[in-house]
């Protein structure tokens, strides 16, 4: 009798156990709560990331930016010496349209389009690349290079136009030069003619016309004071001691970069040198993303000489002495790289530029400084 009670009890079904209908409800409401949550957070969370991204980003370019520029500007019109020398030869034959890269070591500024319509007023050589509402600014320098005429004999021999050297060097033919007098006195700019067999061990440097340099020189005169077609020009001998350099003719605008559509950039074309042909010439490179607006203006000297601005004015004031500028005050809008922004963003005006409503969504900052010119 137990036996058969013990195996009907072992034998009787087990009720199944489950979820009711409200419960399974309940579960995935609170499931649904939870993962979207986590797909909150996770966007938040990308949302930050890349907010931080292009901030970070934002402001290493912009730091570049006023680096490379400010000592870029600081040397405007280096030649060797402390002051300004009295007497600038230009004997490099050029046009116009090159006078922004070779008119001489100095500094001179173009102002920016006032609209779509306006291209005139900067070089040909990269108008067409540069955006409207930026500035743009050419500095023209010596580069440091230890090079000095040799004590002697032989001496410098302007009918020759030979300069004797304390040292080797590897200049090539058709580079354009600075040379500068012992006492600062006297600059004078030309392009190197030879010598033509230069095996980068050549203890001199001529700077005689023809031989098919491009632009080449007008005259093997490198004394007084002249530009090819105007001043006076005077067969001066450099004393020993006097220094030679290569010239640094450099432009910076703002373009739009090459590597993606509508990503703005800062861009230098700068002075270079086809050696097959002995010409000299300009190429164009992109130096940093996201500089979107560069507006700068110049401190003129127009009192006492003391090396102090006495003014601000933009490049095309009727009254600007390119001469006398001893600073720049420099604005850039930098923008990142890509929208960051959830929401239109509104901006003020950026230096009387009111080009955006911020509905591009785009994070924009502005900097700005002020270079005081080492050479002025």
């Amino acid at each position: 009798m137990h036996r058969r009670q013990a195996l009907m009890t072992w034998n009787k079904p087990i009720k199944a156990a489950g979820f009711t209908l409200l419960e399974l409800l309940i579960s995935m409401a609170m499931g649904i709560t939870v993962m979207s949550g986590v797909v909150s957070v996770l966007v938040v969370s990308k949302s930050n990331y890349i907010t931080e991204r292009e901030l970070a980003g934002l402001q290493e370019n912009a730091r570049f930016a006023l680096k490379f520029l400010t000592e870029e500007i600081q040397m405007a019109g280096y030649n060797g010496c402390n002051d300004n020398a009295l007497n600038v030869a230009n004997s490099v034959n050029f046009s116009a349209d090159d006078a922004w890269y070779l008119g001489g070591v100095g500094l001179i500024g173009y102002e920016e389009f006032a609209n779509e319509t306006d291209r005139a007023g900067f070089p040909d050589d990269y108008e067409g690349a540069a955006s409207y509402y930026s500035d743009s600014i050419a500095i023209r320098r010596g580069e440091q290079s230890g090079l000095r005429i040799a004590p002697g004999p032989p001496y410098h021999n302007p009918n020759s136009a030979n300069i004797p050297l304390n040292d080797a060097h590897d200049i090539k033919p058709g580079t354009i030069m600075v040379i500068s007098s012992a006492d600062c006195q006297q600059v004078g700019v030309f392009q190197m003619s030879g010598p033509t067999n230069n095996s980068n061990n050549a203890t001199n440097i001529v700077h005689n016309t023809g031989r098919g340099l491009s632009p080449g020189n007008c005259t093997k005169d490198i004394g007084g004071n002249f530009s090819c077609g105007a001043g006076t020009s005077a067969g001066s001998t450099y004393p020993p001691g006097s220094s030679l350099m290569r010239m640094s003719s450099q432009g910076f605008y703002v373009g739009t970069s090459s590597v993606g559509a509508g990503i703005p950039a800062l861009f230098l074309i700068s002075l270079g040198l086809d050696e097959a042909n002995d010409a000299a010439i300009v190429s164009s490179d992109e130096l940093v993303q996201g500089v979107e607006l560069m507006q700068i203006s110049y401190g003129v000297d127009l009192v006492d000489d003391d090396g102090l601005a006495d003014q601000y004015m933009d490049a095309d004031n009727g009254s600007m002495d390119w001469d006398a500028v001893v600073s720049v005050r420099l604005n850039l809008r930098m923008r990142s790289v890509f929208p960051v922004y959830n929401e239109n963003v509104v901006y003020g005006e950026f230096m009387s530029i009111d080009d955006t409503d911020g509905a591009d969504r785009f994070m924009r900052q502005a900097i700005g400084t002020t270079i005081q010119l080492r050479n002025r």
